[in-house]
């Protein structure tokens, strides 16, 4: 416990931690005491806090990675499958679920064609996806969570967050005079804080 909250340096090659480290930590123990006072709608501080500490590992590992694992899909389907019902009944998660998917499903085949009209304009391949597939199921089992019909508003909240913080980027990147044309962010954090937000929005 002493090495993982106070080593800056791994005991078996010394190399220094990376910055994830103390901060995935500060935000995870400043997390629970906004958890105590802020409870999430419909839960409590002990069931709230697995949702939480799943979205949080899928949330780093999106940031640092750019990637959705099958492995987490598959085990935020089943679980946020489970909360749902809790929440909302059967039926509420299960089209909850569904409109998720077939919303991201339909964004996700948008990018694609969007990046093959913009590569046929620029005279180049697009290599970078608009969306990835794992925002699909990201927004699948985050559609159980919420449920029918707020998994629309929770998706609505991610695509204004996601546009003001790309503008803001844009706007950073032009500023420092490294800009670079569809240099890609990682799109399930906003999904997931909107999913959230959701949850203290009358």
């Amino acid at each position: 416990l002493r090495d993982y909250l106070f080593s800056f340096r791994c005991k078996k090659c010394g190399k220094r931690t990376s910055l994830r480290v103390p901060l995935v930590i500060l935000v995870s123990v400043a997390s629970c005491v906004l958890l105590v006072f802020f409870p999430l709608y419909g839960l409590g501080f002990w069931a709230a806090l697995p949702a939480l500490a799943f979205l949080g590992l899928i949330l780093v590992i999106d940031i640092e990675y750019r990637a959705v694992l099958i492995q987490t899909s598959i085990a935020g389907l089943v679980l946020f499958l489970i909360y749902g019902i809790i929440l909302h009944g059967f039926l509420l998660t299960l089209i909850g679920g569904l409109a998720g998917f077939i919303v991201m499903l339909l964004l996700y085949l948008l990018g694609i064609l969007f990046n093959k009209i913009a590569g046929k304009m620029r005279k180049q391949e697009i290599d970078e996806v608009a969306l990835g597939f794992g925002d699909v199921y990201v927004c699948a089992f985050l559609g159980f969570f919420t449920g029918w019909p707020t998994i629309i508003g929770a998706i609505l909240i991610a695509i204004l967050a996601s546009g003001v913080f790309s503008l803001l980027y844009i706007l950073f990147k032009l500023i420092t005079k490294r800009y670079q044309s569809f240099s890609a962010i990682p799109y399930t954090p906003f999904l997931i804080l909107a999913a959230l937000a959701t949850f203290y929005i009358p």
